[in-house]
């Protein structure tokens, strides 16, 4: 799991910051048939705890798929840099990301980045034709 321990934070009084780490993403999150992730992907990003102990992380999520080309099925590859930017508040009831406990998980944020990011389909790089139907 990713976690970052607020409560750790404050007692080493590190309000700022940078992490790296690689996540193991859940294939169910590629929506373009027959094509996985190659790797794990890479998550990096800077944090700042504010005051009132909500979170702000900004960096990028970083991954490989691999597969078939979704026109012609030769084998296909595409290296995916994402956005990663999210603000966690002290609460669970927050609309977009809450934490309670002094506990945050980052496991939706960087799954909504990485989704966010994901293309609709792979392509071989050639110079794939689209099937043409004789009218």
């Amino acid at each position: 799991m990713m976690i970052i321990d607020i409560r750790k934070l404050n007692a080493q009084k590190k309000y700022s910051g940078s992490m790296e780490f690689d996540y193991s993403a859940p294939e169910t999150l590629i929506e373009i048939p027959f094509v996985k992730f190659s790797a794990p992907v890479k998550v990096a990003f800077e944090y700042e705890l504010y005051e009132d102990d909500s979170l702000e992380i900004r960096g990028t999520v970083s991954y490989r798929l691999e597969g078939q080309c979704s026109r012609c099925l030769k084998d296909a590859f595409a290296e995916i840099v994402g956005e990663l930017d999210a603000y966690f508040e002290p609460r669970k009831d927050y609309e977009d990301y809450g934490y309670t406990n002094g506990v945050v998980d980052l496991t939706k944020a960087v799954e909504d980045a990485v989704m966010a990011s994901m293309p609709f389909t792979l392509s071989c790089g050639e110079d794939c034709k689209e099937l043409s139907y004789k009218q």
